[in-house]
């Protein structure tokens, strides 16, 4: 094994913390600079659906779109609001940013749909044998799911925007070596 950086990396994040808020500021920050192409998408929070919980966003960072990847089910429904043809729209998007060969690329969360087998897996191993740096949030409860897919190909990092900027510039610096 050589010593390479893993181009693979996973925020990990507690339930409410202002994961959102982290990734609007590194995607701010990077796009700032204008020395890197980025892609992908980034998981947001959106209004409040009629049963209380709040929609499932998904910022597309190369086209400068959202896509909408819940459903609302009424008022008082307890099933999942997760909406299957928004999340196909997200996986063609995440495909076409992998085509397109980023310097650095968002997958979003791995959560439910994936620990299920589903969801974005397939696109996280796509990103994987390109090569393309990524980076996906995981919520703590979600790691060990993560861990049996991945195993130990990636590298934690905090929830903390300088750790993650660092994390990129390594691998930015990794890339561009002879």
């Amino acid at each position: 094994m050589d010593d390479a950086p893993l181009p693979l990396a996973a925020i990990v994040y507690r339930r409410g913390a202002p994961l959102e808020e982290t990734l609007t500021e590194i995607r701010n920050r990077l796009a700032a600079r204008g020395d890197l192409r980025l892609g992908g998408v980034m998981p947001r929070w959106g209004a409040p659906l009629s049963n209380g919980r709040n929609s499932l966003l998904l910022d597309d960072i190369g086209r400068g779109d959202t896509i909408v990847i819940s459903q609302d089910l009424g008022p008082g429904s307890t099933g999942c609001i997760l909406d299957a043809d928004g999340l196909a729209r997200a996986q063609m998007r995440i495909s076409e940013a992998i085509r397109a060969k980023p310097d650095i690329l968002f997958l979003g969360r791995f959560a439910k749909e994936e620990l299920a087998g589903r969801g974005i897996r397939e696109e996280i191993g796509e990103a994987m044998i390109a090569g393309i740096p990524s980076i996906v949030a995981v919520e703590e409860r979600s790691l060990t799911g993560w861990i049996d897919f991945v195993g130990d190909s990636f590298v934690v990092l905090p929830a903390e925007v300088e750790a993650i900027i660092r994390w990129i510039d390594g691998q930015i610096r990794a890339g561009s070596a002879p």
